[in-house]
């Protein structure tokens, strides 16, 4: 847009030269906002017969508002105003204001606020963290991974300190294929892509199946990182509510009937956060539907190893290779830190995601992988991960007989089959912001649902995550969580009372 900008009040004898006059005015127009990011100015030829001057002051005007940072010039196309405003404070080498006007603006979601908030390690040391469904630091495989460490430096430096195949070290490939094809979610290693953690694998197959409003049925509740990953790729994301049966795939057939789906993403075993498994005749049905809707499958397997009861289930990728693309990592079995995380698929889209691994970070670091191959080599990995899934079920025992003496009155939950985490739902809605807060200062710490849900809903859920946590506090926690309910409740109905009267 052009603008008509009014300079007959400029001063042909006044104590300020005519082009600093000028370059003022155009200035203080910016600065207010009369003149937006973007806008066309004027010619050099037409601002000299608006202001009266020759061609050759206008040009000068033009140079001193671009070398002051207000404007920007393209041969062929003309003067317009910066989209970045120029920063006026003194120039200092500390100073980071400036940032401010030069970053993109970006508002976080709630979702990534809460995260934020709710991982973030308390000041105070008394804290019960029930935030955080990491593997517990107890529980690291340190000698192992010393030992794998000490190897690897002696026999494979030069492996270590160079550049790898994109889709990963081929030792890594072969050890994630032998797991695979035990757990039947991968036949050889040509169907592996190595990734930096499963979060970057989930946002790999977010950017590789999705295109802006494309949708994307993912649960709800869910983990958060598939959350964000599918709303950066742009998608429209619809819930699929989560039952002691796993998701519920009817609600897929629903969304169907009036959309074309892209993407379905679950968790099919070990839930994040409930720790449901699918039912074998959802697991049936989903498939059918994919087949039918030619529709993706992602399959987040990173909890699937750590049932409580029985054998590991069969991944969903072993009875349609074609449409499920599976997703696992070391993350919550071995070590967070380790950043070794996996997908496994077949056809283009294996091409795709290698393609889209390359451009992110070209390959995981070579360290990490060589250890990985090391771990997962022979038995070690798989009697680690028993042995860990062991102390998880005492720790959500532990959790469970807390809440029954805490929380009976107040909520109900899904006991957990597997994995790190337990979702509890309030009989009564609460504002969970306050609630948090509230928790936070009794000393305790948990995951509000609004975070981990891609609709807004009228119950108030909680996460609350017992893998970190020794089971000895988990008492401790939930009581002092139960005080927090009550004093937010109690708020709540001095304030209704107040309103009715």
């Amino acid at each position: 847009m052009s603008y008509n900008i009014n300079l007959n009040d400029i001063e042909r004898n006044g104590e300020r030269s005519v082009t600093q006059q000028l370059v003022d005015r155009f200035a203080e127009l910016i600065d207010a906002g009369s003149l937006e990011p973007g806008a066309k100015l004027p010619t050099t030829r037409a601002l000299a017969e608006q202001a009266g001057v020759n061609p050759l002051t206008a040009a000068r005007v033009y140079r001193r508002l671009g070398e002051l940072g207000y404007t920007t010039a393209t041969v062929g196309r003309g003067t317009f105003v910066r989209t970045r405003p120029p920063h006026s404070a003194p120039a200092d080498a500390n100073d980071d204001t400036w940032q401010l006007a030069a970053l993109p603006h970006r508002t976080p979601s709630y979702t990534e606020q809460m995260l934020e908030e709710s991982f973030r390690s308390p000041e105070r040391t008394d804290v019960v963290m029930l935030s955080a469904g990491w593997a517990d630091p107890a529980s690291f495989p340190r000698r192992a991974v010393e030992d794998a460490g000490r190897r690897v430096l002696a026999e494979h430096m030069d492996e270590t300190l160079n550049y790898q195949p994109v889709e990963g070290v081929p030792v890594l490939r072969e050890a994630i294929a032998d797991l695979g094809a035990r757990h039947r979610f991968a036949t050889g290693p040509d169907e592996i892509v190595v990734t930096t953690g499963a979060k970057q694998a989930i946002d790999l197959a977010a950017r590789a199946l999705l295109e802006p409003g494309d949708v994307a049925v993912v649960e709800s509740p869910t983990f958060a990182g598939t959350l964000s990953a599918f709303e950066n790729a742009g998608a429209r994301l619809l819930p699929m509510p989560v039952d002691e049966d796993g998701a519920d795939i009817g609600a897929i057939e629903r969304i169907l009937a009036r959309h074309e789906v892209k993407v379905v993403a679950l968790q099919t075993s070990c839930q994040n956060p409930t720790g449901t498994a699918l039912s074998q005749e959802r697991r049936e049905r989903l498939l059918e539907l994919a087949r039918e809707r030619s529709f993706f499958v992602v399959e987040d397997g990173v909890y699937s190893g750590l049932r409580f009861d029985g054998p590991r289930l069969p991944a969903l990728r072993a009875d349609a290779p074609a449409h499920v693309v599976h997703i696992e990592s070391l993350s919550k079995t071995v070590a967070g830190g380790l950043r070794i995380g996996w997908l496994a698929a077949k056809g283009p889209v294996l091409a795709r995601l290698a393609q889209l691994k390359m451009k992110s970070d070209l390959h995981t670091p070579s360290m990490t992988q060589l250890v990985a191959a090391e771990l997962l080599s022979g038995d070690a990995y798989e009697d680690h991960v028993r042995t860990s899934a062991a102390v998880y079920r005492d720790r959500r025992d532990a959790m469970l007989e807390a809440l029954d003496r805490h929380f009976a009155d107040a909520a109900s939950w899904i006991v957990p089959g597997g994995g790190h985490n337990l979702w509890v739902t309030l009989d009564r809605p609460v504002d969970e912001r306050q609630l948090y807060a509230e928790a936070l200062r009794e000393g305790v710490t948990f995951l509000p649902g609004g975070a981990v849900q891609p609709e807004p809903t009228g119950r108030t859920s909680l996460r609350l995550s017992f893998s970190i946590v020794p089971p000895e506090r988990f008492d401790d926690g939930i009581r002092r969580l139960a005080r927090a309910l009550r004093a937010v409740q109690r708020r709540s109905r001095v304030a209704a009372t107040g309103m009715i009267s």
